[in-house]
């Protein structure tokens, strides 16, 4: 049995990752959480004596030798990584790039899934929050590309697209607007929803009331968010950050036996095969016929419940190889 332990000096990173550090025995490691702020001072001690491999949630503390473990930046791409330690080879992140293939992703499963069925007269719920503020430039470009995005929503994670008005070698530059105009499509998507399906649509989040949008106050109890989402058609608009199907909104839907409907990713089709065309949209007539075709039809609702609970029985043999490239200096 190795060890393997993980490092974060706040306590909300434990949220971020779901189930994933609720397990501890994954194949032949076992899993010991050190996060938080005394838990974090042990873990500091652990690398200094070389004790067992660290994964370091955004590199807090650093890590610098790969013998020892890698850095871990859990809410995006390695262009999240800070550019003064890039140079390092064993910097990881969670979510994948839409521009550039990067082999350094360390990919978390939802685990421990609550096989759950289907409510009667479920709701559709997104949990989040909006930010709508943009520059002049950024406005102009969006009220000049609006209409073509909301035809495909898969366009944002184009080069190609991008290419044709920003400097194609400037990847950062890029981003900026990737992320803006992501949110602006979250704001499109919600304002839709809520007028096409009013009181069936649950919205949380403060920030939404400042745009005359209805919605119930945050919550960040996990337990709430659980029971929101067991049974219900949960929505997901994929990450600000880049294109990853399974991530930390994504991942905890799953495990609280939420029914995932999420915009399309780069790597849907991998991650979920037979049931992508079911679960899937890329644009607002596929969602509002994915949604109407799920509300009324509760065996359909049913049976992508059981799929998708048993799409991951193996999620634990799928970290465990994650843990052996890692381990094995990838």
């Amino acid at each position: 049995m190795k060890l393997i332990f993980f490092a974060f000096k706040h306590r909300y990173r434990f949220k971020d990752l779901n189930n994933f550090l609720h397990s501890r025995f994954y194949g032949k490691y076992f899993l010991l959480n050190l996060g938080g702020p005394f838990k974090h001072f042990i873990a500091k001690i652990l690398l200094k004596i070389n004790f067992g491999f660290a994964i370091s949630c955004d590199a807090r503390p650093l890590i610098e030798n790969k013998r020892s473990g890698i850095n871990f930046f859990i809410r995006g791409t390695n262009l999240n990584v800070p550019s003064y330690f890039r140079h390092l080879d064993n910097n990881f992140a969670s979510i994948k790039n839409p521009f550039k293939e990067e082999k350094n992703i360390f990919q978390v499963y939802p685990i421990n899934i609550t096989l759950s069925k289907i409510n009667d007269n479920p709701k559709i719920i997104y949990i989040g929050g909006v930010n709508i503020d943009i520059n002049n430039k950024q406005k102009i470009l969006w009220e000049k590309c609006k209409k073509e995005v909301f035809n495909d929503f898969t366009i944002l994670d184009k080069k190609s697209y991008w290419e044709k008005y920003l400097d194609e070698n400037n990847i950062e530059d890029i981003f900026v607007f990737y992320r803006k105009f992501k949110l602006l499509l979250r704001y499109e998507i919600v304002k839709y929803l809520k007028k096409k399906f009013n009181e069936k649509f649950v919205l949380v989040g403060d920030d939404w009331k400042n745009h005359s949008i209805n919605s119930l106050s945050s919550n960040f109890n996990p337990r709430y968010t659980k029971r929101l989402y067991k049974g219900n058609i949960c929505l997901d608009f994929g990450s600000i950050e880049g294109s990853s199907s399974l991530y930390s909104r994504s991942n905890g839907i799953i495990e609280a036996g939420g029914l995932l409907l999420q915009s399309k990713q780069i790597d849907s089709k991998n991650i979920w095969g037979d049931l992508d065309n079911k679960i899937m949209f890329k644009n607002f007539d596929d969602l509002e016929i994915l949604i109407n075709e799920l509300m009324n039809n509760e065996n359909l609702s049913k049976k992508i419940l059981l799929n998708t609970y048993n799409n991951f029985k193996n999620s634990k043999n799928l970290i465990e190889k994650n843990f052996d490239r890692v381990i094995n200096n990838y």
